[in-house]
C-alpha cells in the first residue's frame, strides 16, 4: 500500500523540484468542480498548500485520508496543511488527486 506523507516541514531552501511539486498538486486540486477542495494558500517556495473541504471538518478529512488511503496531512482549525518536499514522486500527487476524487464522490453519494 502506498503512503504519502504531507506532514514533514522542510527547511527553507531554494528548491525548484519542491516548487514544481507544489504547483502540480495545486493545479490538480483546481481540477475539481465547484464543491471540491478549496485552495486557501499555495506557496511553492515553502511547499505549503492549505486546503479546505466542503461539508467536512479538517480533522474528519485528515482521518479519512489517513485511514482509507494512507495520506498523512496536518489538520488545522479550518483547513488541512499539506507540506510538500523534494522526495515526493510526482506520481504520488496524481494518486492523491484520485483518492480525493474518490473520497468526495463517496460523500456526494451519501448526501
Amino acid at each position: 500500500m502506498r503512503t504519502v506523507d504531507f506532514t514533514r516541514r522542510c527547511p527553507a531552501s531554494d528548491s525548484e523540484r519542491r516548487a514544481a511539486l507544489t504547483r502540480h498538486l495545486n493545479a490538480r486540486l483546481l481540477d475539481f468542480d465547484p464543491g471540491g477542495p478549496e485552495v486557501l494558500l499555495c506557496d511553492p517556495e515553502s511547499g505549503l498548500i492549505r486546503v479546505r473541504f466542503p461539508n467536512r471538518a479538517p480533522h474528519r478529512a485528515a482521518a479519512a485520508l489517513s485511514a482509507e488511503y494512507h495520506i498523512q496531512t496536518t489538520p488545522a482549525s479550518d483547513y488541512l496543511e499539506l507540506y510538500l518536499n523534494e522526495t515526493i514522486p510526482f506520481e504520488d500527487l496524481d494518486y492523491v488527486w484520485g483518492c480525493l476524487f474518490q473520497l468526495l464522490s463517496e460523500e456526494e453519494e451519501l448526501l
